[in-house]
Parts: structure tokens; sequence; C-alpha cells
């Protein structure tokens, strides 16, 4: 799993414009991902938030080439760390399921409050499986967190045996 990390942190970075500086000094909140170009340094994640989603009803498969389309409304959430906290009020999330079921592509857009009552939009685009999902987020966001909507952030999720729920870890990617 850390190799596909790094692969496609690797991918990201190459398109990113900048790197962002982080304030964690937390130990367990970092990951150095190693093997990156020699003329570069490796990237880091640092977590900043997790994140609990609860998925209604999917609607029937829409039949797209090479596979279905799922979607569902995100119906509840919350957002539990040190960047973000808050709760997920509502939303959507189409999955394509493709490669006879061995691939999902997921976009997600959940939106919610912080604790401290400032609104946010979550949009997430991704691929994976059912155990392990991987995605850029963006995140439109004002008040005392607006410095996130900037930052290059990259979630992992995994989606329930059910598809009732997802668990996200999402991190911020710095180059140092």
């Amino acid at each position: 799993m850390m190799s596909l990390i790094r692969i496609l942190v690797a991918c990201l970075l190459a398109f990113s414009a900048a790197a962002i500086p982080v304030n964690s000094t937390e130990p367990d909140d970092t990951a150095r991902i190693s093997g990156s170009s020699p003329a570069a340094s490796a990237p880091r994640l640092v977590r900043i938030f997790s994140a609990q989603t609860q998925i209604g009803d999917f609607l029937a498969p829409i039949p797209i080439a090479g596979g279905q389309r799922l979607v569902a409304p995100v119906t509840s959430g919350v957002i539990k760390g040190r960047a973000l906290s808050g709760s997920i009020l509502g939303g959507v999330t189409v999955i394509d399921i493709i490669n006879s079921g061995q691939t999902l592509v997921n976009n997600v857009r959940s939106f919610g409050t912080t604790t401290g009552g400032t609104s946010f939009l979550i949009e997430e685009n991704g691929i994976g499986s059912q155990a392990d999902n991987f995605a850029r987020l963006q995140l439109s966001i004002g008040g005392n967190q607006a410095n996130l909507a900037n930052e290059f952030l990259f979630t992992e999720a995994t989606l329930s045996p059910d598809r009732r729920s997802v668990m996200t870890t999402a991190y911020r990617v710095v180059d140092r």
C-alpha cells in the first residue's frame, strides 16, 4: 500500500504548484515517502483530520462503459482533527465500478459546518478499490481554516463492506 501512496503522491506533487509549510512535529501524524526523484526531497504526508461519513441508499446502477455507476446521498458525518473539526450535513457520492468490480472511481461532494460554525464544501476525486481508495481533496472554506483551501490535500478512504459508511483520513502533502 505504501508503494501505491508513493506513486500517487509523486504524480500529484508533479502537478502541485507549491509546497505548504507544516507546523506539526508530532511523529505519529507524519509519514515520509521515499523513492521519489533523487533531485527532489521526499514528500511527507501530515495527517490533518479523519472523517466518518454515512451513506444513504444507492439508486439503481447506471450502466457506463466498462461497468456501472452508483449514486447515493451522503447523509451525515463527523470530522475530527487539528486542522478541521465539524459535522457533515449532506452531499452526494458517485462511484464508478469498472474492471469487473476491481476498480472504483469515486467523486464525492459533501458540505457541512465546522465546530465554530463556518460552512465548508469538500470535493474528492479518486481511484482505488473498496478496501483502499486514494483521492485529491479540495476544500472550500473561509474563516480560520481559509488556508486549507490553498493546500494540496490527499485522502485515503475505506468503504465499508455494506457500502453504508466511509472512513477517511485526510493528509496535507508537503515536500519537506
